[in-house]
């Protein structure tokens, strides 16, 4: 009997042992937790920010959502987490009129508890340390219209997110001068855009790193010349002007000519510059362009460039990205559509609108939301 209880108390000892140094976390009861750091030397502190957890469940936001406030160090907590399949988070916080927000995390049953650090930025009203480290502009040549897609990587070169010269994250952030004549924009629909006097603008906070804005708007005519101005709103390293051959003779006094491009069995006409200051004005002249017949009508003139966003993705993949290394900032997307199912809703939507079963303001927004998810997959799947 004595042998069975100091037996008995080794056991209870070594099970105390391992709790006092390990706790253990019921099955189903998991943890996030973790760190707002700013990043900005010298910057303010993290104390007190509160920090959000959005609960996801298949890819959709349910309305578990969770708030704590951070200790004096910046840490945080969030207990009692489901490991469920399907079941997914992000952490988030809005520090100096920014949002930050951070990739997914997943729980399971062998893995119930998550590290998180969420960098976060001091603001500034200040645009010095944005410029442009890649644009490009592609023209697509339609009877009656061009069509103009716009891909622009924005580098913050500094250690504070620009928050707008209105100092509000309301303010305007990017800003962008159009071409006189342009009409039916179409922007990324994760990037707020809102119409200026002499373009449109951003209102979406800058933090430092990369950050990438693509839309579209088309540019009408009615004659076999015309040309196109667009102002330089930002220091722009690299710029590449592409536009559809067909047949169209192409100058420019501020762009260099290179060698035609093909592009998904269509070439392309290929302008460069770099290391262009801000407010130079780019110029390309186009002769030669399809004139608007008596007989045609805005229905018909429409088809051909159903597919232009497509091929213009490819072009960003080959001339933009795989010269850009640096890390994308986080996107909010949690569960992205794979390229066919896209792919195939372009088709759906070109279908229906043929038909005459959907609008045409319509079929416009639900087709530059597609495209934008299109770009976002491709800019996901870059090289790193």
């Amino acid at each position: 009997m004595l042998r069975v209880l100091r037996l008995m108390s080794a056991i209870l000892a070594i099970v105390a042992i391992i709790v006092s140094v390990s706790p253990v976390l019921a099955a189903g009861e998991g943890v996030i937790s973790g760190q707002i750091v700013n990043k900005t030397a010298n910057g303010s502190s993290v104390s007190v920010v509160e920090v959000t957890l959005t609960h996801y469940l298949n890819g959709k936001v349910t309305s578990n959502e969770q708030k704590v406030t951070t200790d004096s160090a910046g840490k945080f907590e969030f207990r009692g987490l489901s490991t469920d399949n399907g079941t997914a988070y992000k952490v988030s916080t809005n520090f100096q009129d920014a949002p930050y927000t951070s990739e997914e995390i997943t729980l399971t049953p062998t893995g119930l508890s998550q590290p998180v650090e969420l960098d976060v930025y001091d603001s500034t009203p200040s645009d010095e340390n944005i410029q442009v480290s890649n644009g490009h502009m592609v023209v697509y040549v339609i009877e009656g219209d061009l069509h103009v897609e716009e891909i622009w990587r924005f580098s913050n070169l500094g250690d504070r997110t620009f928050i707008g010269t209105q100092g509000k994250a309301a303010g305007t952030t990017l800003r962008f001068t159009l071409p006189a004549g342009a009409t039916y924009l179409s922007p990324s629909p994760d990037i707020p855009i809102e119409t200026t006097g002499t373009g449109v603008a951003s209102t979406k906070a800058v933090p430092p790193g990369v950050t990438d804005v693509t839309f579209s708007y088309f540019i009408p005519y009615q004659v076999s010349s015309m040309t196109i101005l667009r102002k330089t709103d930002y220091p722009i390293a690299n710029f590449s002007l592409l536009v559809q051959d067909l047949g169209v003779k192409v100058t420019s006094a501020a762009l260099t000519p290179g060698n035609p491009q093909m592009m998904d069995g269509t070439t392309f006409l290929y302008f460069t510059a770099n290391n262009l200051a801000r407010d130079t004005e780019l110029d390309a002249s186009l002769s030669g362009v399809v004139q608007l017949s008596a007989g045609s009508s805005e229905a018909t003139s429409l088809w051909p460039w159903l597919l232009a966003g497509v091929a213009v993705l490819g072009i960003v993949v080959a001339f933009a990205y795989p010269r850009l290394k640096t890390q994308q900032t986080t996107t909010d997307s949690l569960a992205p559509r794979d390229e066919v199912t896209l792919l195939e809703e372009l088709a759906r939507l070109d279908d229906a609108y043929e038909s005459g079963t959907i609008e045409e303001k319509n079929y416009r927004a639900q087709r530059a939301r597609v495209k934008a998810s299109l770009m976002g997959i491709y800019i996901d799947n870059r090289e790193p």
